[in-house]
């Protein structure tokens, strides 16, 4: 189990790991602009959570696991 949060990730559907991710840029967003708390982690993790977020090769073809 090397890479078990990326396979728990990856298990995730489509739409929750994009939701996730926006969520995490949204509130980090919020929190700067609205009470001028800067959270770089919620940004750095959302970003990096939405590069993986993507539909792999397989969900494109219609196939479910």
């Amino acid at each position: 189990m090397r890479f078990g949060i990326l396979s728990w990730w990856a298990g995730l559907p489509w739409q929750l790991r994009y939701g996730t991710a926006l969520a995490l840029l949204a509130a980090s967003t919020l929190l700067f602009f609205v009470w001028r708390i800067f959270w770089p982690w919620g940004w750095a993790i959302g970003a990096l959570l939405l590069l993986f977020a993507g539909r792999s090769d397989s969900e494109k073809n219609g196939y479910r696991f």
